[in-house]
Formats: structure tokens, C-alpha cells, sequence
């Protein structure tokens, strides 16, 4: 069980690796752009990729969740920039919430993957270990999305 808790730890380190990677040097303007088609920009998708990550986690069990509670109002499903009545926070706190985020999830979860979750899921999942390849799925079509801005904010930039 040791080795398959490592691999999912690695795992979610490095497909964080590749979010973070691919908003390196992104200016806090680049960061707000919502392309035509879209509903969101690049700082929603990586608040969201992060308030995801831990609702997830935290879901099924009586914990404290570790994500600032104004996050929900920001990132939260069925959010938009359009509609924030708050200052959402910088590129930099998001990129350290991010990183920080791996740790966190090896230390509070890293040695019970397979515990079981109060309730299973709505997919029928049980434990952690279930849980989080969900997650990194989930990451990864937010990194889609916020590839797919940056390509828009590309294209705008020489037109």
C-alpha cells in the first residue's frame, strides 16, 4: 500500500507541476482575460482547480476544510468573475496556495488513502485513494481550459 500511496502523491505532484508551469510568467492582467466563449479566466480555473482538489478530499469526512471560506463565493461550481462582489486573491497567493496544496494533502492524507470515506461518493467511491484520481482529471480539464485561454490571449495579442 506504501508504494501506491507514493505513486499518487507523485502523480498529483507532478500534474501540479504542469498547472503551475504552464501560468509561469502570466501578468495579473493576462490572468483576468475571459475570451470570447468563455465564462471564466485563468485566475478562476487555478482558484477553482485548488477549492476543487480539497472539496473532494474533504467531502464525505467531519473536518475542517483548509481553503479560506471566501474561495467558495470566488471558485466555487457555478462562480464566474463577472458575478465577484470581493477582490480575488493575486496570481502569487494562488500559485503558494497550489504548491502548498501537495503538501498538505501528503501530510493529512498521505497515510490513509485507503481509509474509508464517511459516505461513499456519488461515483461510488470509498476511500481517498479513489478519490483523487478524480481530482487529477478534474486538474487537467482546467488546464485545458486555462491552455486554451492563454492561446486566445496569444491570438488576440497579434491581431
Amino acid at each position: 500500500m506504501i508504494m501506491k500511496n507514493d505513486i499518487l502523491i507523485k502523480q498529483l505532484a507532478a500534474f501540479r507541476h504542469n498547472t503551475l508551469s504552464a501560468v509561469e510568467g502570466l501578468t495579473e492582467e493576462e490572468a483576468d482575460f475571459v475570451p470570447e466563449g468563455f465564462n471564466n479566466n485563468i485566475r478562476w480555473n487555478l482558484g477553482h482547480i485548488f477549492l476543487d482538489q480539497y472539496d473532494w478530499l474533504y467531502h464525505k469526512i467531519r473536518e475542517d476544510h483548509p481553503a479560506p471560506i471566501h474561495y467558495r463565493e470566488l471558485f466555487g461550481y457555478g462562480t464566474k468573475p463577472e458575478n465577484w462582489q470581493r477582490t480575488p486573491p493575486t496570481l502569487q497567493e494562488l500559485r503558494h496556495r497550489l504548491m502548498e496544496q501537495v503538501q498538505v494533502i501528503q501530510e493529512q492524507f498521505g497515510h490513509r488513502l485507503h481509509q474509508e470515506l464517511d459516505e461513499t461518493t456519488e461515483l461510488g467511491m470509498n476511500t481517498f485513494a479513489e478519490v483523487l484520481p478524480r481530482t487529477f482529471y478534474h486538474e487537467g480539464l482546467h488546464l485545458g481550459t486555462i491552455l486554451a485561454i492563454h492561446k486566445a490571449l496569444h491570438l488576440q495579442r497579434q491581431s
